[in-house]
């Protein structure tokens, strides 16, 4: 009798298990793909199992196979696919990110109506593959009144004071021949160790130790690999024994283990009543953990997991975004050397010798407008993308449950219909009379996101590139280094693939 109830329920089980994998790879992306059609969207048809991954490997092996030019369209290689699709099947079309179909949406008011409809559609952390879901928590997954608490308790933790720009100028100087001879330095790994610096200042108060270092390398260590996997997953992957699994989980535990020990040390140290005049990013995140009662075990692992993701997301918002972005401002100055004078000319007559202060950015329109344009070509939220939880009406089409939307802000920003017909030249002049005159009365420039959800971060990392810009042009003058590579790849962010040799010449 107990034989016959088990048999049984282990066959209802697996049954169950078919019924929701055949549902997953086949019934569910046939039926979406039906209902996006009878709405007028196109799209290739549905391949089994991985979509348009096939094609997709194939288009990024291809565009990151060749340079580009500096005044290319960057967005061949930031979006082949969905380049490819939009010009066969133009804009009111999908993709297939494997099982899930994926729709474009390229209008201004849509894009607002869908960030502002919270409910019906959701980020997509969830839809994406194990290893991906690691980098992403805390702030960034947060809604509603969570997220408001929370946006508003760590706000006050972003400000000029953190940045300490000098140390790299310093280093290069001291490379760089006095009689103004050039010299040629890869700068990317030093933009890279600027924002690190500034991200640990943030977080604890202090440069980055051994441990800091550490920490930071293997978090984009655990990026690259999420880079590398598939946009999505086969459901139970993650426990095979599968090598990227393997690292992403030792990565993992090093994390829980380091940011554990931190934050017990922070505490340990409050007990004693160390306590600082002005808390850091890490202060206001163990605040959380301090306040679970110690003897609730579960209650405070849960607080624990939210610190570690909160930190993991400091980081690549805070080091990877900002390091981009001053990244691909130095290669417009550098190719664009009119700008470079000007910007030059208007730092030392603002500054002169001394440091600058947060009063004097109001001051410096040139750089101002400059990296408003690298924002804008190169924004650092490339896309937004969006889980439609529900069936939802927009105008005219229904989006189905379970589909998904990507909200290209590299193509809007390129939109000639904003921006005018030269919306492909990098004109940073366009930003004269301010962003929404720019944008032909559109608010249209979103390179950190829109509304309320704009990115934490994004003062922060527009004041760090001004600031280290400004320092930069004022002690060097430089151009791209004769093996200057433009090639611009997608690794969550859009960045240089073979960094940035400049020629660089002493002031």
């Amino acid at each position: 009798m107990f034989a016959s109830i088990l048999i049984s329920t282990v066959l209802t089980l697996l049954l169950h298990t078919a019924w929701r994998l055949l549902n997953w790879v086949w019934i569910r992306p046939r039926k979406l793909e039906k209902l996006l059609r009878k709405q007028g969207y196109k799209g290739n048809s549905y391949r089994f199992l991985f979509g348009d991954a096939r094609e997709a490997a194939k288009l990024y092996e291809e565009a990151y196979s060749k340079p580009i030019g500096v005044t290319d369209d960057a967005t061949l290689r930031a979006f082949p696919l969905a380049i490819k699709t939009i010009r066969t099947y133009g804009e009111k079309s999908f993709m297939w990110v494997g099982p899930v179909p994926v729709c474009f949406v390229m209008e201004l008011e849509a894009i607002k109506n869908i960030l502002n409809k919270f409910d019906a559609f959701q980020k997509p952390f969830k839809a994406s593959n194990p290893i991906f879901k690691r980098l992403v928590g805390g702030l960034i997954v947060y809604e509603g009144e969570k997220w408001s608490k929370n946006r508003k308790k760590l706000n006050p933790a972003f400000h000029m004071e953190k940045l300490k720009a000098t140390e790299v100028l310093g280093e290069w100087s001291s490379s760089i021949p006095k009689d103004g001879s050039p010299h040629i330095v890869d700068v990317y790994p030093y933009f890279k160790h600027f924002t690190g610096c500034v991200v640990s200042y943030a977080l604890f108060s202090s440069t980055p130790t051994p441990l800091v270092k550490r920490t930071f390398r293997i978090i984009s260590e655990l990026t690259h690999i999420s880079n590398q996997s598939q946009p999505f997953s086969i459901p139970g992957e993650q426990y095979l024994p599968i090598e990227k699994y393997k690292r992403a989980n030792e990565i993992e535990d090093e994390l829980k283990a380091t940011f554990t020990r931190m934050a017990e040390e922070r505490l340990a140290q409050r007990r004693a009543g160390e306590v600082k005049l002005e808390p850091d990013l890490f202060d206001l995140v163990v605040d959380d953990v301090e306040e679970v009662d110690i003897k609730d075990k579960k209650g405070r692992a849960a607080a624990m997991h939210e610190l570690i993701q909160q930190c993991k997301l400091f980081y690549v918002a805070g080091h990877e975004s900002t390091a981009n972005l001053i990244a691909w401002t130095t290669v417009m100055l550098a190719y664009h050397q009119d700008w470079q004078a000007r910007i030059r000319e208007e730092v030392v007559r603002v500054l002169g010798d001394r440091n600058i202060t947060g009063d004097d950015l109001a001051s410096l329109k040139n750089l101002t407008m400059f990296i408003h344009e690298v924002l804008r070509l190169y924004p650092p939220a490339i896309e937004l993308s969006r889980v439609v939880e529900e069936d939802t009406t927009m105008g005219d089409v229904t989006f189905p449950k379970g589909a998904m939307i990507m909200m290209p802000i590299i193509l809007l920003h390129r939109n000639p219909k904003i921006w005018g017909d030269d919306a492909l030249e990098f004109k940073p002049e366009r930003f004269a009379e301010g962003v929404l005159k720019a944008a032909n009365g559109h608010a249209a420039f979103v390179p950190f996101g829109w509304g309320l959800r704009t990115c934490i971060g994004a003062n922060l990392s527009a004041i760090e590139a001004k600031v280290f810009t400004a320092l930069f042009v004022r002690r060097f003058s430089f151009e791209l280094a004769p093996t200057y590579v433009h090639a611009p790849s997608v690794s969550i962010l859009l960045q240089p693939q073979y960094g940035i040799p400049l020629t660089l010449r002493k002031l």
